[in-house]
């Protein structure tokens, strides 16, 4: 068996939660090109955040101080080469924690170990200063300074989500290396009408992201991700009809496909 283990990860309401109980709701679905090979030793909380997905209620965000690191048995639906992926599902404060310099520790070490990273985001600013991303990525060395010339701390409160997601990866870039790198823009189903293609949502609402990824990271890619299949503030008509189809939920970066385990598929690739 070949073992590939994925950091999921994300700010807090990035869609981590939602991504991880629809893929354990539809992972042995026709369509998907990976199919379960086991029972994972977190089988209960999987189904628990499974049946919220599918009765549609929001999934709750994880909020627990201890992470759940789930484990996926699984398998390449047209061969042989089985796989455990272990995905942690931890409240996105403990990444937020980073700009702080107080990163969990066992969820540090499991880092360090990984072979990948499924990034999560989620309603991203079309603006950032020039000034504040320059010292968020070391690229200044004068810095914010008080009265006394001690470092100003940043907070998260101080920056946009634009900035405190960079920080984020910047941070697990150290700790692990260049890896395998995909960035997930969740609730797609509320953007897709927008952008013809994944790349220009990144060059148009987040180029600040966009090119820290490209200069930082040698292997990545991009996907929109619609898990819940529908905005349910909104209604949720017709997604009965989307479930029987295996239309509900689905990943886009240049079209759409009803398969939410291809950004997996392309972290474990050889």
């Amino acid at each position: 068996m070949c073992n590939r283990k994925i950091i999921i990860a994300g700010l807090p309401n990035a869609g981590k939660t939602t991504y991880i109980a629809a893929l354990n709701g539809l992972i042995s679905s026709n369509g998907f090109s990976l199919i379960k090979n086991g029972t994972s030793k977190e089988q209960q909380y999987l189904n628990t955040v499974s049946g919220e997905w599918l009765r549609y209620r929001k999934v709750k965000r994880s909020t627990d101080e201890t992470p759940h690191f789930i484990d996926f048995p699984l398998k390449q639906k047209d061969s042989d080469v089985s796989f455990t992926i272990e995905l942690p599902d931890v409240k996105g404060e403990m990444f937020e924690d980073i700009i702080q310099n107080d990163f969990d520790n066992e969820l540090e070490k499991y880092c360090k170990d990984a072979d990948g990273i499924l990034y999560f985001i989620n309603e991203m600013e079309d603006v950032v200063l020039k000034s504040e991303l320059m010292e968020v990525v070391g690229e200044s060395e004068t810095g914010n300074s008080d009265h006394d010339g001690s470092k100003i701390a940043i907070t998260p409160e101080k920056l946009t989500d634009m900035v405190r997601n960079i920080l984020v990866l910047k941070y697990l870039r150290r700790v692990m290396g260049d890896v395998r790198l995909v960035v997930a823009v969740s609730s797609w189903d509320e953007e897709e009408t927008r952008f013809s293609n994944i790349d220009e949502y990144f060059k148009k609402k987040c180029p600040a992201l966009y090119n820290f990824i490209r200069f930082h990271f040698s292997d990545f890619k991009l996907y929109g991700v619609s898990a819940q299949g529908a905005n349910y503030d909104k209604g949720i008509d017709g997604l009965d009809d989307k479930m029987d189809n295996n239309e509900r939920s689905y990943v886009f970066d240049t079209e759409r496909r009803n398969d939410l385990s291809l950004p997996l598929v392309y972290l474990i690739a050889e």
